[in-house]
């Protein structure tokens, strides 16, 4: 139940991020990997367009515009895109970091989720968040649970890796578990009903490049493939059982 975006090097690091919503949120931008060494303020600011389903399970899609926001200060203190976190802990030489995290989760209005005439709010999650760096490689996870206690928290795990590391830009691909809970897929595809709906595992695969016009002028792009588990693929309503989320965006990098 998600999107997608990036960055680079410079500005973000290679994984799809989880997070549920309709197509035009956020909640899809990579999480950040790579950070330059630069200390104090770096922030980066654009524009991007994402097209993906409306919402995962259904086949119509749009292409949304969404503003890219990231700020990062020391290292410590970071907003990504729709994230916003504190790491608490970073032990020298580790390439490990442990803090943490809230991002908004955007719900779907009427006709654009899998419920006929239903619709679902937006909340918030919040919860910790981790990652372990080692050169290209880096395995990124967060365990996070909802504002509403109804509507069910989640957790995923993604491994990337950098094929491709220069100062004109970069490609890598990742491989990503997400788990929603029962209460989230009930909440997103039940309608809160006595179905007695099953936790979920989604499975996806991306590629995410960028190219760097520039010192200060970035180009982001990125494909992800997302295969739904079956309480979702079975669910009322649900017509496909796979997403396709693709975004392209610009960042100026200050």
């Amino acid at each position: 139940m998600k999107k997608l975006l990036l960055a680079s090097l410079l500005v973000s690091g290679p994984t799809l991020a989880a997070g549920s919503g309709v197509v035009g949120s956020t909640a899809d931008i990579p999480a950040s990997h790579h950070d330059d060494d630069s200390s104090g303020w770096q922030v980066s600011l654009g524009a991007g367009a994402v097209n993906a389903p409306e919402f995962d399970g259904v086949d119509d899609t749009e292409t949304n515009a969404v503003p890219l926001i990231k700020v990062n200060y020391n290292h410590r203190f970071y907003i990504e895109f729709n994230k916003i976190g504190w790491w608490a802990w970073k032990p020298d030489d580790t390439g490990f970091s442990l803090g943490l995290v809230a991002q908004s989760r955007k719900g779907y209005d009427k006709g654009d989720g899998p419920i006929p005439n239903f619709e679902v709010d937006d909340t918030a999650l919040a919860g910790i968040r981790a990652r372990w760096i080692n050169g290209r490689f880096a395995i990124h996870g967060a365990v996070l649970g909802s504002s509403e206690s109804d509507s069910g928290g989640e957790a995923h795990i993604t491994a990337s890796y950098t094929f491709i590391a220069s100062p004109k830009g970069t490609l890598s691909a990742m491989v990503q578990a997400e788990t929603l809970s029962e209460d989230a897929v009930d909440y997103f595809y039940y309608a809160e009903t006595d179905a007695g709906a099953d936790s979920a595992t989604n499975l996806s695969l991306g590629v995410v490049g960028t190219y760097n016009f520039s010192k200060k002028w970035t180009m982001i792009g990125g494909v992800k493939v997302t295969s739904l588990d079956d309480p979702i693929s079975d669910a009322p309503g649900v017509t496909e059982d796979s997403s396709t989320k693709a975004v392209l965006g610009v960042m100026y990098n200050f």
